[in-house]
């Protein structure tokens, strides 16, 4: 019962919002509160953006080091895009969407991911959708608290996540995190209802529409052991200043 006062804030926000939504102009910011760019380094990890058939029959993935001609599939000569077709096709078409894969000098891998809302609402919303269309199964979710330099720590949501093989796609089964959290301009948050709260603010009280975005970090986990949550640590800490606009950007018009 502890969040009820929250989530009828919410309800409100929202009727008032609906109430509104033809009485009151609001004005889109296209400038976003992140940078769409991956950086090739993050620390100890190198990056290569990643590519994505569509082609049903193929769905096959490439780092672009291995496409050789822009945007058309190696495997089978169909285009190419920067995100895979399940997501494709749950988002909207003028949602931004940018990937890389990292790997470090032991080998490991993470999926580094930014998706930025066009101007429909439903670009961002909460990733347990997309992963479980995706053939995810969400085993837990929590909030973990990555400490960050000059402010307070940064929470960020972490699903320990499976998936169970694909003979089809040739894809092995998978124990594997996803973590994320959203950012606005000048905010942040890992909660899809406190997203919510300030998207109704905003366009209430300050009659403005701001593009969301979250970025997430996906690997793999031992189901024996929490050491995946360092990595989260080690990795969202390189993010956020890569990534996230500083308060000076935001202001420049």
């Amino acid at each position: 019962m502890k969040y009820k006062p929250f989530v009828t804030v919410i309800g409100l926000l929202a009727l008032t919002a609906l109430a509104l939504m033809f009485t009151v102009d609001v004005s889109l910011v296209d400038q976003p509160g992140v940078r769409m760019v991956l950086p090739v380094r993050l620390g100890p990890w190198t990056g290569l953006e990643l590519r994505f058939c569509h082609n049903p029959e193929c769905q096959k993935d490439f780092t672009i080091d291995q496409v050789k001609k822009p945007d058309i599939c190696p495997a089978c000569g169909k285009p190419l895009h920067t995100m895979s077709l399940p997501e494709y096709e749950q988002l909207p078409k003028d949602t931004r969407f940018i990937k890389a894969r990292y790997t470090n000098s032991a080998a490991e891998q993470v999926i580094v991911s930014i998706v930025l809302s066009g101007r429909e609402r439903e670009s961002i919303h909460r990733p347990e959708r997309c992963l479980v269309g995706q053939g995810n199964s969400i085993d837990s979710s929590h909030v973990l608290a990555v400490p960050m330099a000059g402010r307070k720590p940064l929470g960020v949501m972490v699903m320990e996540t499976t998936r169970p093989e694909n003979k089809e796609l040739h894809r092995p089964s998978w124990n594997g995190y996803f973590a994320y959290w959203f950012v606005g301009q000048g905010r942040d948050t890992p909660y899809h209802l406190e997203r919510m709260f300030w998207l109704g603010w905003d366009r209430i009280v300050h009659s403005l529409a701001h593009k969301w975005a979250y970025i997430a970090v996906a690997g793999s986990r031992d189901k024996k052991t929490t050491a995946y949550q360092d990595q989260i640590k080690s990795l969202v800490g390189l993010l956020h200043p890569a990534l996230v606009a500083s308060p000076t950007e935001l202001a420049q018009p």
